[in-house]
């Protein structure tokens, strides 16, 4: 007698297909790095590498319980053996059940630390092989997504359609789901705006992607933050020329900008035909940390602790009434108060997205943070305040 498939709900699915083994080359403090000189190590550090596992480590740094479940290929050799030993032990054997391992080799993916910077080496991928994808979409077939978080680059040989699959595959109208991602994003918007019923959606990206994907020039360097009125253009074109079907399946941007303000675009509600833009400060920790003390900063995988963070304050906000923190106990309190309305609930999951980002930026090792950290630096910048409502145009003419 042929059974059912059990189904499985409720998940948090971390979609990061492009993982790596990260090695830190750790240079003495007085060194700088000079291209041309021999550069001797005062430490190498292995650890994992990859926005969507970035993503994993920060949601266990903030002990997140909510059925988390990693959807990544994990090469052969030892490399990979590594990497799948390190994630096991972190996260679980439960959150291994969507790993493929994939016969071609684990890349490796070097930071190397200097006095005051950061220099990363990114190896090639290795390719994906159909039964390989297709081994990774039969795991998926059975889920039920409560939370899909969707995170950075593919590797070779996955379709530019790969992630609005795994969409269709996990999606409920009641998942949250946060992309990461510019790769494969115009067929993924589409497949969102053409569900009925879909859940809420937030895009997160930094200043500099936004601007370049909008064709808006920044007036400052990259280093310098952005202004708000190219913002505003960078939103529009982006909403009106570059990716049309975000309107509809979006309901917010999340902008970082490094140590600059983020801002928030809130997307239009029922038959309204504009978008609210929300500025969210951000503690500039070369000015001082959190504890007052001088410290060098790890900025590599700031942005996935930002997705992680956010991920997690939105499930903890949108949580049953009486169902049990799915965060450590003092964020669920910290976040208290901002249930609703929605657009509070996604501002208040940014703010705090954003402190995790800074606190990760005090630790060493990718994407780890300390919950006191986040907390202090969440609860000192200070909260989303308005800076504009901007009508969306339906002209196909570009802004400038």
């Amino acid at each position: 007698m042929h059974l059912p498939s059990l189904v499985m709900t409720g998940s948090s699915v971390i979609v990061g297909l492009n993982g790596a083994l990260q090695k830190r080359f750790v240079l003495p403090r007085s060194t700088e790095l000079i291209p041309g000189n021999v550069l001797r190590a005062a430490e190498v550090q292995s650890g994992v590498g990859g926005k969507g596992q970035d993503v994993a480590i920060t949601l266990s740094c903030l002990q997140y319980d909510a059925n988390l479940q990693v959807a990544q290929f994990i090469g052969m050799g030892a490399e990979g053996d590594t990497v799948h030993k390190m994630l096991s032990d972190l996260l679980g054997n439960d959150a291994m059940k969507l790993t493929v391992r994939q016969d071609s080799g684990m890349r490796t993916c070097t930071s190397i630390v200097a006095s005051g910077t950061t220099t990363e080496l990114v190896e090639p991928s290795g390719m994906i092989q159909v039964d390989e994808m297709n081994e990774l979409m039969k795991k998926l077939e059975n889920l039920e997504a409560s939370a899909l978080c969707i995170m950075g680059s593919m590797p070779p040989g996955c379709d530019e359609d790969t992630y609005a699959k795994i969409y269709e595959k996990v999606a409920t109208p009641s998942t949250l789901c946060l992309i990461d991602s510019m790769n494969g994003l115009e067929p993924l918007l589409q497949r969102i705006a053409a569900t009925p019923n879909h859940g809420p959606t937030i895009l997160k990206l930094n200043a500099s992607e936004l601007c370049k994907l909008a064709n808006v020039k920044k007036s400052n360097n990259e280093a310098g933050g952005v202004l708000p009125d190219e913002l505003v253009r960078a939103v529009l074109n982006f909403l009106e020329i570059a990716h049309p079907a975000a309107a509809r399946a979006l309901s917010a941007i999340a902008i970082t900008d490094g140590a600059h303000p983020g801002y928030m675009a809130v997307m239009p509600v029922a038959e309204e035909a504009e978008f609210r833009l929300f500025e969210l400060p951000v503690t500039n920790l070369m000015d001082k940390s959190p504890r007052n003390l001088s410290l060098t900063l790890y900025p590599i995988g700031a942005g996935d602790a930002v997705a992680a963070g956010t991920l997690a304050a939105w499930k903890s906000l949108t949580a049953e009434k009486d169902a049990p923190p799915c965060v450590h106990t003092d964020v669920h309190y910290a976040l208290a108060g901002n249930e609703s309305p929605t657009s509070r609930v996604m501002l208040a999951a940014f703010a705090f997205g954003l402190a995790c980002g800074s606190a990760s930026c005090l630790q060493e090792q990718n994407s780890v943070l300390k919950i006191d950290d986040a907390l202090l630096l969440y609860n000192k910048e200070g909260r989303p305040s308005f800076v504009s409502s901007n009508p969306i145009l339906t002209s196909s003419k570009a802004r400038t």
